[in-house]
């Protein structure tokens, strides 16, 4: 979360806050060290920033 609170700094946190539709005192609370966003504020405020949350399978060594 901090090194997210910091690319968003970097972007401008009101700008982030607009464009996710969050309010910047929930995206300041749910970007620090306490934060717990739900995946929908989460993947909102990556959006906002251009990027996005992607799960790939793990490399296997021996495939089966």
């Amino acid at each position: 979360m901090l090194a997210l609170r910091r690319i968003a700094s970097a972007f401008g946190m009101k700008e982030v806050a607009e464009s996710s539709q969050l309010n910047p005192k929930t995206l300041y609370r749910t970007l620090s060290p306490v934060g717990n966003p739900e995946l929908r504020s989460f993947q909102a405020i990556l959006g906002a920033m251009g990027m996005r949350l992607a799960v790939t399978p793990l490399a296997r060594e021996h495939p089966q």
